[in-house]
């Protein structure tokens, strides 16, 4: 079985994550059924690392199985990393943060245009009371 090292905060112990899909055998629905395993270590795998296990004698009271190999390395922070630093180029293109200054010049004086391209938050109009609901009320 291949999963994903949860926990290493046992001496030669490793919580293993396991996940498989199972499907309803009614509405044919596919969801994510995960198990966790208490796991001997004797390589020594850091968090997040994928590896193997395979059934062993028990080696304690919950302890039965024991990593054969690892297999890579987190796979979701590698992704997660890529993503965010595609994130930051899309939004580095749509809101600069720099403000931009332009120079225009106009019959020997110089002027300094500053252009700021941040957005602003639209102002919110007051509520107050309409016309039909003050004629409904008696108030005129």
């Amino acid at each position: 079985m291949t999963g994903r090292v949860v926990s290493i905060k046992m001496q030669k112990t490793a919580v293993v994550l396991i996940e498989r899909t199972a499907m309803d055998p009614l509405y044919k629905k596919t969801f994510k059924r995960s198990k966790k395993y208490l796991v001997d270590d004797p390589i020594g795998v850091k968090d997040g690392d994928m590896v193997e296990i395979i059934k062993v004698s028990p080696v304690s009271k919950n302890k039965h199985w024991r990593i054969t190999k690892v297999v890579g390395k987190n796979l979701a922070e590698i992704a997660e990393e890529k993503l965010k630093a595609q994130a930051e180029e899309i939004i580095s293109e749509v809101m600069p943060e720099e403000k931009e200054e332009i120079k225009s010049e106009s019959e020997n004086s110089e002027k300094k245009v500053v252009v700021d391209n941040s957005t602003k938050k639209p102002q919110l109009k007051k509520k107050g009371r309409t016309e039909l609901s003050k004629t409904k009320n008696g108030t005129t």
